[in-house]
């Protein structure tokens, strides 16, 4: 009549989302009874001999909190049983544990919020500062649309998502700021639901569709970026460094900003800057051309040899990523005023920002006839071939260089 109990993987039930539920069995003789533990895993994530949750699955931690506890209660109800003579069978500990559960946590119901916030602490142990801040927009809507700090996913449904929308774009936010927030949600559901934190049903984004809207062309003609990076401002000046800037980046294929901002004399070997990109953390290899070297030469003059420091004077090295990042969108927005008034000094009639020195230069090597495979592996696209977002290959590094050189040329 010894009762002993056992955590295992129920296979029988594989759900939707690859994932098999874990159930508490406790034996008597041969005979069982089980209950479900509320959490659902990938095989992968289990191990059976030691029943614990690996390391693999994000939230291994908490689970493995949970199953330790729970192995705890179950042997005090055996423990009991033997002296006590009231928990004498697989059934009556399943109940007692189930009624005690119930009676700790009566409505417990994963909360969106609090999820949410985790995810977005465990990106910035993770150095994904730029991922963080994301999450961090989204959860803080959610905060304000419901004037609250709780938020359980089951209250998120459809009639929800229409609401919180429409009173996004009520207050003039654009549609694809508000895709952003809404798709940002949907992953944290997604990744709640791969966990076992939450069931399927819930899930309210089968009939929900996040809508998007095409960005306005954002690109300058070769007459008006020649322009811009011909007008005569005042070496050393505030507009002159923020033009080298735009500059830098679209003599290197329009390169992310935050890549250039915090490149350092490491990132330069052999006449190229090789990089991994903050983006992909895929590694790029850009030959340096003469206009971008001229502007460089400027910089170099007043960095020791040995200088860890950001080769560009806009953002200090910080070692606290958060603040670093937050100097690096300063940086970006600093650039973008200033290129309002350099637009306005070319007369151009245009919001330029940033992102245009990326688009130009594609834009203006499709004019000069190289195909849109070609143009794709130099931004480092996915394209129908294989693309590694490194140039480490002799003829891919010719054929992208001489591409480049003749794009640089078009407009200087």
């Amino acid at each position: 009549m010894e009762l002993t109990f056992k955590i295992v993987l129920d296979k029988r039930h594989k759900k939707a989302n690859e994932t098999y539920p874990l159930k508490l069995r406790v034996f008597q003789n041969r005979a069982y009874k089980e209950c479900s533990l509320n959490i659902a895993i990938l095989e992968n994530d289990w191990d059976s001999n030691l029943q614990v949750v690996l390391s693999t699955n994000d939230s291994y931690t908490a689970l493995n909190s949970k199953l330790t506890s729970t192995k705890a209660k179950v042997q005090k109800l055996i423990f009991l049983s033997e002296d006590l003579e009231e928990f004498t069978t697989p059934e009556k500990i399943i109940s007692q544990l189930k009624r005690k559960e119930q009676q700790k946590n009566p409505i417990s119901k994963p909360d969106i919020i609090k999820y949410g916030e985790e995810h977005i602490a465990k990106l910035q142990i993770a150095g994904k500062i730029g991922n963080s801040i994301v999450y961090s927009c989204a959860i803080n809507k959610l905060k304000e649309y419901c004037k609250s700090d709780k938020l359980t996913f089951e209250a998120i449904d459809y009639r929800f998502l229409e609401n919180f929308n429409t009173t996004l774009l009520n207050k003039r936010i654009k549609v694809n700021t508000i895709s952003l927030y809404l798709r940002t949600i949907r992953a944290l559901f997604n990744k709640s639901i791969r966990e076992g934190i939450l069931e399927m049903k819930y899930y309210p984004f089968n009939s929900f569709k996040i809508k998007n809207e095409r960005t306005i062309n954002r690109t300058l003609t070769k007459s008006e970026i020649s322009q811009l990076l011909a007008l005569d401002l005042k070496v050393g000046s505030t507009i002159w460094h923020h033009r080298n800037l735009f500059a830098l980046s679209y003599c290197f294929i329009g390169i992310n900003f935050s890549d250039l901002l915090t490149l350092t004399k490491e990132n330069f070997i052999d006449g190229r800057i090789v990089f991994r990109r903050s983006k992909t953390h895929k590694i790029y290899s850009i030959k340096i051309q003469s206009k971008a070297k001229e502007i460089f030469h400027y910089y170099f003059k007043s960095l020791p040899d040995c200088s860890k420091k950001f080769v560009l004077p806009f953002v200090e090295n910080n070692s606290n990523l958060i603040i670093l990042k937050n100097d690096i969108l300063q940086a970006i927005k600093n650039t973008n005023d200033y290129l309002k008034k350099m637009a306005g000094l070319c007369s151009i009639d245009k919001k330029i920002t940033t992102y245009y020195a990326r688009y130009t230069w594609a834009n203006i090597a499709r004019e000069l006839g190289y195909p849109k495979d070609m143009i794709s592996e130099a931004l480092g696209h996915e394209s129908g071939n294989r693309v590694t977002g490194i140039y480490l290959d002799n003829y891919s590094n010719e054929i992208i260089d001489n591409m480049n050189d003749k794009v640089i040329c078009s407009v200087f």
